[in-house]
């Protein structure tokens, strides 16, 4: 549990630092930080929204881990986050790390400095639409590439690659288009993901 708590305290830090640190050097100041990073209040419509993308995102990664024997072996390899949290046994303790590793070390840590930072300013220095294409393909070229590690099933990996890419890139829409901004739609939607997808392979498999 220590450890959960630690990790997750450890890659907030190292995520949000590389972004505060490119800040203080362009704006001389720490103050506006947050508001730079997209951490500010969102909007009950665009949280809404943030909730129905989780439906879209996660319903065929569940149906395939449900039905695929291959990819329930991928997903509870301890390599994987998920199966690192199986390995752990069912019990309240399990919850929690589930939590904090679901809520603040991938989903916020990632939102940070995935929709905070880097889609913001690809955004910045070309367009919506090319900025927040580019990054989303880096996020789900990260993912496969971090799953590359566990296994080489083709369908996998593809599937790996394209529902983070194109689930980021209505994240992006939601956060810039609807929140005024704000990465907490972003984050609620990779939030659930994450403890839908965990508490599966957890408690199910």
């Amino acid at each position: 549990m220590l450890n959960t708590i630690f990790s997750a305290f450890l890659q907030l830090l190292i995520f949000s630092l590389i972004p505060f640190i490119v800040y203080l050097i362009k704006k001389k100041r720490a103050s506006g930080f947050f508001e730079y990073i997209g951490l500010k209040k969102s909007n009950a419509r665009a949280n809404l929204y943030a909730v129905l993308l989780v439906l879209f995102s996660v319903t065929p990664l569940v149906l395939l881990i449900l039905l695929n024997k291959e990819f329930q072996m991928i997903m509870t390899n301890p390599q994987s986050v998920s199966g690192a949290l199986k390995h752990n046994g069912n019990s309240i303790e399990t919850v929690i790390m589930i939590l904090i590793t679901a809520v603040f070390k991938t989903a916020m840590a990632e939102e940070i400095i995935f929709r905070g930072f880097l889609a913001k300013r690809l955004i910045a220095i070309s367009n919506f639409q090319i900025g927040n294409w580019v990054h989303s393909i880096i996020f789900g070229f990260l993912h496969a590439f971090l799953f590359y590690q566990v296994t080489t099933n083709s369908l996998f990996l593809l599937v790996i690659f394209l529902f983070p890419t194109i689930t980021s890139y209505f994240k992006v829409y939601l956060n810039e288009k609807l929140a005024d901004g704000s990465i907490i739609p972003g984050w609620i939607a990779h939030s659930l993901a994450n403890i839908i997808s965990y508490s599966l392979v957890v408690f199910y498999l």
